[in-house]
């Protein structure tokens, strides 16, 4: 099982930037997650430190759909689910908002696009699902169920600038040296990386897997995983940053030590 906690800081930082979050609410929630093992969405809204819709909005922007409330006041229907973090492709599939042949198709076309269109826009785009089922697959993704009755939104598709950073996925093999393989998958959204990563992992158990920053010829890895220190680490329980060399709820944008 892919721990909740893998792409969750990264997300905490665009709160906190945008203004959703201060850094004191997003250290408690993060804190009450760790105690709790809870889902970081679920703790966030039920806290009151942030609206469903808000939550599933800004999640939606980082996959390339925004959603505008067609209403004066913003739409918050909710309720709690207790669930346990998944890649948000197995939860599109296995709740029935695609199916695998669609997911490989709108797969298929980010990647003719070298990772520049997102994945959340092409699946509204080429009519795969609508806005509002994207939102409300991110929001169970994270802990938090959406009410559709209560969601009078528009949907407004994004597309990546030329020239934005790129965050390519690349399987590793450590014996009998370190090498990085080939590009697995590759994205403009650090989130999307993060969540076919970890499917990746679930499906593939490779050895193990980076993603990489590329931003023209600079090139820094922000995220790894190790089969070898993951296994080293279940059975001896320690953390997360023993287990991936970093603690990747505390990722900042910058290459680990």
């Amino acid at each position: 099982m892919i721990h909740s906690l893998y792409s969750w800081r990264p997300l905490g930082e665009l709160l906190v930037e945008k203004g959703l979050l201060t850094s004191p609410e997003l250290e408690a929630a993060l804190a009450e997650q760790k105690r709790s093992g809870r889902l970081i969405g679920e703790i966030l809204v039920e806290s009151g430190s942030l609206s469903a819709f808000s939550l599933a909005r800004l999640l939606t922007e980082q996959h390339g759909v925004e959603l505008q409330a067609a209403g004066t006041a913003e739409p918050d229907g909710s309720s709690r689910l207790r669930t346990a973090w998944r890649p948000l492709g197995k939860v599109l599939v296995e709740k029935g908002y695609l199916t695998k042949a669609e997911l490989r198709r709108a797969l298929a076309e980010q990647r003719e696009s070298g990772g520049r269109r997102l994945l959340g826009e092409i699946l509204v785009a080429e009519g795969f699902l609508s806005g509002i089922s994207l939102a409300r697959a991110l929001a169970e993704q994270n802990g938090v169920e959406l009410d559709p009755s209560d969601l009078a939104v528009e949907t407004v598709l994004q597309t990546s600038a030329p020239g934005k950073v790129i965050y390519e996925v690349r399987e590793v093999v450590y014996e009998p040296r370190y090498k990085t393989q080939e590009v697995v998958y590759e994205s403009a959204s650090f989130l999307e990386a993060v969540d076919y990563a970890a499917e990746f992992v679930e499906d593939a158990d490779p050895d193990g897997v980076e993603i990489q920053r590329v931003d023209g010829q600079s090139r820094e890895t922000v995220w790894t995983y190790s089969e070898s220190r993951a296994a080293a680490t279940a059975a001896s329980r320690k953390g997360l940053a023993e287990t991936f060399g970093f603690d990747p709820t505390l990722w900042n944008g910058t290459a680990p030590a």
